[in-house]
């Protein structure tokens, strides 16, 4: 099945376009009339549709077509811009976009509702030419989220803070997938598209890998090197260096000293 892409929007009319701060920790459901884009400038909200969780903050901007039942949840409270509109959306889905804060998004966002708001001559022509203008940034910024490249800006700040802190033993999917903005299923998916594996997978090779080096270049013991590179205990750590690397860490270590 071919993806949607929100560039193949026929827009027939735009329906309002305005800004709301809802309190932090406000909980609603409810269903869409009209397809809307939005855009929070602050703060951070998480819509759940059927199992799915979609985001919205300052670096990341939904997509909710018309007739989708939605919850909602605000994080963090901040100015969250809507645009309602009617249209041809044919095999329309929720989609997050992956902006980080674009200037050009902004600037666009900004001279469509100054159109709205001051409802001068031609503003609804106005209006509708800003809309597709943000459609098509939207879409190109959507073909560069599926690329590779793109997929792993969306996950960088993690990747970097697990290659940081792989030392802590603490380091949760769900946490990681806050930090980057996503919901944990999403997040997930996005990591494993990227590496080929999942994320509490991929904690363990990078230990493991960071492991090799210390039994090759440090005189520490295994109990040492274990607790050094995040481990629980030895036992565990061997376990596992075993099962990833095919021999024990100090099979590896002597196989290391004969070849060196």
């Amino acid at each position: 099945m071919k993806k949607f892409d929100i560039s193949n929007i026929i827009i027939s009319k735009i329906c309002d376009v305005y800004s709301y701060t809802l309190p932090e920790d406000t909980e609603s459901e409810s269903v869409a009339a009209h397809s809307a884009i939005i855009i929070k400038r602050r703060g951070k909200s998480e819509y759940t549709v059927g199992v799915k969780k979609y985001v919205a903050d300052k670096d990341n901007i939904l997509f909710i077509p018309a007739g989708t039942k939605y919850s909602l949840y605000v994080y963090k409270a901040g100015d969250c811009a809507i645009i309602e509109f009617d249209g041809e959306c044919e095999g329309a889905e929720v989609c997050e976009f992956f902006t980080g804060e674009d200037k050009e998004v902004s600037a666009t966002l900004k001279s469509l509702s100054q159109y709205w708001k001051l409802k001068g001559p031609a503003y609804r022509s106005k209006c509708l030419s800003e809309l597709y203008a943000l459609v098509t940034l939207l879409s190109s910024v959507n073909s560069y989220t599926y690329s590779l490249a793109g997929k792993y800006q969306m996950i960088h700040r993690s990747v970097k803070y697990i290659e940081a802190n792989y030392r802590k033993e603490d380091l949760y999917t769900p946490d990681l997938a806050k930090m980057s903005g996503m919901g944990e299923t999403y997040y997930r998916s996005i990591f494993l598209s990227v590496f080929n594996v999942a994320p509490a997978k991929y904690i363990q090779n990078y230990r493991i890998e960071k492991a090799k080096e210390l039994l090759v270049n440090s005189s520490g013991s295994i109990e040492e090197i274990a607790t050094a590179v995040g481990f629980a205990n030895s036992s565990y750590f061997c376990k596992v260096f075993k099962s990833t690397v095919g021999m024990t860490p100090s099979e590896f270590a002597a196989k290391s000293q004969t070849l060196g």
